[in-house]
């Protein structure tokens, strides 16, 4: 019973910085104020500078949170399992029931 309990234990605290690691935020850049003219500033009804729209760039996660976690994740239960089968056989070993 004790090493399913210590097992479980390995279990959640192995998948507590997985878990953590999807909700944190990148902290927002810094903001700096700027001034516009009073009117937009056009040439034959066209801007001086065409800025194209910016697009956000897709940020993976770190290949830690992605591939080691989920690996420690599958370890653990495997552990568990095995620590299970392992109590069971030792337990019918040790132990016999008695007839009636």
């Amino acid at each position: 019973m004790l090493a399913i309990v210590l097992a479980t234990l390995v279990l959640v605290a192995n998948a507590v910085p997985a878990l953590a690691t999807e909700s944190e935020s990148e902290p927002e850049p810094e903001t700096t104020e700027t001034t516009l003219a009073p009117e937009p500033v056009f040439e034959n009804g066209e801007p001086a500078i065409i800025i194209p729209p910016v697009e956000e760039e897709i940020v993976d996660q770190p290949w830690t949170s992605r591939f080691i976690y989920p690996t420690i994740v599958a370890v653990t239960v495997l552990l568990l399992i095995f620590l299970a089968i392992w109590y069971n056989r030792n337990i019918r070993r040790k132990y016999e029931v008695a007839p009636e």
